[in-house]
């Protein structure tokens, strides 16, 4: 398929496509350490960002038990975590990107997994609440299930082309391509939170292209 932009409906990802949710986890462990120092008065010193890095499964319990305090109190620090305010960018290519995207394609919008105001807290750090977004906890909804793309096809009837761009070969692509969109898949790198193995991917799973940069949208 060959995607006309003055004709069609740019869906975007959000998390390891317009930026990385790896500095969304940077920002949220750093902001719950800041504020154990502050309630608690202990120093962490990184140790959060650590147990990321080594894998853990279950961080906030391992700080728990760092500060021998309940096992209750793992919820508290996971909500901290969710409902922070997250210090994130977008980086001068994606703005450049999504500039031109504004200019150049019918309609932009953002389909995303995700908690409601979690996902629209980084919405507002990035600046791109004005783009209309279709968040899973909204609509009761994760993908791979076809229903946001649906009611994107219903609602920009205007639109006779659809675009999605993501990044998660496990379940990203499998509703696009059912319905006949172009589906696109932005090629990562180690910071990503999802790895991207293409011989463990079902066909059905896989995006019509590879793209190493947003803008080459625009030679698919």
């Amino acid at each position: 398929m060959i995607i006309n932009p003055k004709l069609s409906c740019l869906v975007l990802d959000l998390d390891d496509t317009l930026y990385k949710e790896y500095d969304y986890q940077t920002s949220g462990l750093r902001y719950v350490e800041s504020q154990i120092l502050r309630l608690y008065g202990e120093n962490l010193e990184g140790k959060l960002l650590k147990f990321r890095d080594q894998g853990v499964d279950d961080i906030f319990m391992e700080a728990v038990k760092v500060l021998k305090m309940p096992m209750s109190l793992k919820e508290s620090l996971l909500m901290m975590y969710r409902f922070h305010k997250p210090d994130i960018e977008l980086t001068l290519e994606t703005k450049h990107f999504l500039q031109s995207a504004y200019r150049n394609f019918k309609q932009v919008v953002i389909l995303t997994d995700g908690r409601s105001v979690t996902q629209r807290l980084k919405l507002e750090s990035l600046g791109l609440m004005k783009i209309p977004a279709f968040i899973s906890e909204e609509w009761c909804s994760q993908k791979p299930s076809a229903k946001r793309f649906i009611a994107i096809m219903e609602k920009y009837t205007n639109c006779s082309q659809f675009c999605y761009i993501a990044d998660n070969l496990s379940k990203d692509f499998i509703a696009p391509n059912d319905l006949g969109w172009m589906s696109v898949c932005l090629r990562g790198d180690q910071r990503n939170i999802h790895a991207q193995e293409i011989n463990k991917t079902d066909e059905s799973a896989l995006p019509d292209v590879f793209i190493t940069h947003l803008s080459d949208i625009y030679t698919c």
